[in-house]
């Protein structure tokens, strides 16, 4: 089964400062709670309007789509693929101008190289939470952390929303 999609995709990144833990207080501090920062700076948010292909075959389901040149890597081609019977372990492929291969799985780390025109690096995502429901609600919400070798580590929060680009209705039912 293929369909043609429209997809949303809203991603919004924080960079980590230097000290992710500045000032926690003793555990006996009477004010603990006020105590604790997050660590964290100011968001970049990216919100990316396409159309895409989902594909189901095989007991694989794959969204395809273009990337541009809002997020930076104009020339790519995103496949993002899971089991529907587990739909919790995803993994995101991109080939083109920028190439990796990411695994997201909650509560795991997966190490990937990313490649850019410039030079390659060695990333780790470490996934908080996964949680798919594509082929149900047409929706993907994933929280993740980046830690990029030898720079600062970010976290990142990636929304996705599919509809039938024909209809407009969230693909429901008949893929799953």
């Amino acid at each position: 089964m293929e369909k043609r999609i429209k997809i949303l995709i809203i991603s919004k990144q924080t960079e980590a400062t230097d000290d992710l833990f500045p000032d926690i207080p003793d555990l006996d501090d009477e004010d603990f709670a006020e105590g604790i920062t997050s660590g964290l700076t100011d968001c970049d948010t990216m919100e990316l309007r396409t159309e895409g292909t989902l594909r189901i075959n095989d007991g694989k389901a794959e969204i395809t789509y273009e990337e541009s040149e809002i997020t930076g890597m104009e020339g790519s081609v995103t496949k993002i693929s899971f089991d529907p019977v587990n739909p919790s372990l995803i993994s995101m492929i991109r080939d083109g101008t920028v190439t990796t291969a990411m695994v997201f799985e909650a509560g795991m780390r997966h190490i990937c190289v990313y490649e850019t025109p410039i030079m390659p690096f060695e990333l780790c995502v470490d996934t908080i939470s996964v949680k798919n429901e594509l082929l149900t609600l047409g929706t993907l919400s994933l929280d993740y952390m980046l830690e990029i070798k030898g720079g600062d580590a970010g976290r990142t929060s990636f929304r996705m929303q599919i509809k039938d680009a024909e209809s407009s209705a969230v693909p429901l039912g008949e893929y799953t």
